[in-house]
This record gives C-alpha cells, structure tokens and sequence, in this order.
C-alpha cells in the first residue's frame, strides 16, 4: 500500500484497476512539403471539421453539464477559428515548404513555452487548451485514434492514469466503467477539472511522477476532496466505499 497526494480537482471517493494511458507516440519530422497548397487546404478542411465536431461536443455538455462548463467547448471553437495562430503557421508552409504537421507541432511548442513562463495558473492552464487543439488537429490529420478509445475496451471499474486529460475525454468519459481520474499535470483551474467537477466524475491531479509508479492491473483508491490516493489499497481502505 503507497499513499501518494496531489491536488483535489473534483471531490468524490472510487476505487478500481488503474488504466494507464499514454499520450500517443508520435514525432513529427521536418521534411519539405511536396505540395504546399494541398496540404493547406487538406489542414482547413480537417480545421472545420474538428469545429463541426466541437459544436456537437458543446451540445452535449451543455445537456450533461449545464450551460457554464458547456461553453468550454465554445472557447476551444474560438482557438481553432484563431486566424492570426494558424495564419502564421500556414504562411511558413508557403514560405519554407515545410510539412504542416511538423510546422503544427513547432508552433504549438513555442506557445506553450510562452504560457508555462506566466504566474498566473488560470494562463498556465490555457496554455493547455492551445496544446490540446494543436493535438487534435494533429492526429486528425494524421489519421491517429485517441488514448480514449482503450477505454471501450476495458470491462470492470477502473480508474483512468494519464499524463493529462483534454475536456473532450471527460465529456465523453464512459462512467459506467471509469470511476475517477488521477493525472500528473494539470491544476484546479483547468478546464478538465471544471468539467470533471459538473459531471461528478472524482478526480486528483498534479500527482508527480505517478505513470512511473502505477500499471494497469494495480488497484487504487482515491479522493478527489483530499487530493490523495493510495496504490494497492488494503482491504480496510477498499471496504470504505
């Protein structure tokens, strides 16, 4: 049994067998673009569908969560409707003739960097928003599924373990299995947690270095109040829920 604590994101009690999921393995390469325009045009297209996609997600939450929370996804509209970002990335295509993947990843780096050196943690925390939109768009154009989609697969109660986790992953969280969440990055201003937090999902975050120490198949318990879990819990703490 190893007690572990992080910060409460969303107040609730679960147990289960932990699921681990990896951000999807992926290196974009810089190689010269063969044909520029198509890929830009390619980009755009995939660049409406993914806000076609977040309209429907908005629906959904607003039904499921309510109005506020909802109008994350309107935000995340707003990011990828963001003309002066994706601008500059599509004038480098032009100019450098660079593969727009590589030139995607590039950009998204560098504004990460810029909002993970500010104080404040509500900028820090959309500094993450802008990373998940560039993923999405990124494995949308490369065809790549999402860490989401092991969950289908699992049967039994379980708790999910990840690095991070995007407000589209909790709005379409399967709560029939997933009890809860626990991720290493992330704060109680994110909009995961808000998320988490209207839906009841139980969730701690920040928990350093936890996907080095848990593996699927290990049991958990945690509480999102506290901010605490413990791995490999002994029957006096299982038998508490």
């Amino acid at each position: 049994m190893k007690k572990r604590k992080g910060t409460g994101g969303a107040e609730g009690k679960a147990a289960g067998t932990i699921l681990v999921l990896n951000n999807l393995a992926f290196e974009a390469r810089a190689e010269k673009s063969e044909d520029a325009e198509y890929e830009i045009s390619r980009f755009e297209t995939v660049r409406k569908e993914y806000k076609e996609e977040l309209k429907q997600l908005y629906r959904e939450a607003e039904i499921s969560a309510g109005e506020e929370p909802a109008n994350i996804f309107l935000a995340y509209i707003e990011m990828v409707n963001d003309d002066a970002f994706f601008g500059k990335i599509i004038r480098r295509i032009q100019n450098e003739k660079l593969n727009l993947v590589y030139v995607l990843e590039e950009e998204k780096k560098a504004a990460a960097v810029i909002f993970q050196s500010m104080d404040d943690p509500y900028m820090r925390e959309r500094g993450t928003d802008i990373e998940n939109v560039c993923d999405a768009l990124i494995r949308k154009m490369e065809g790549l599924n999402s860490p989401m989609d092991e969950v289908s697969k699992t049967k039994g109660d379980i708790v999910i373990v990840a690095a991070d986790l995007t407000p589209e992953d909790i709005i379409r969280m399967d709560t029939t299995h997933v009890k809860g969440f626990v991720t290493e990055r992330g704060g109680n201003t994110s909009h995961t947690v808000i998320l988490a937090k209207a839906l009841g999902i139980p969730a701690v975050v920040g928990v350093k270095n936890i996907l080095e120490e848990a593996g699927s198949k290990t049991n958990i318990y945690m509480d999102g109040g506290e901010g605490t879990i413990i791995l490999e819990p002994d029957q006096e703490v299982s038998d508490i829920l």
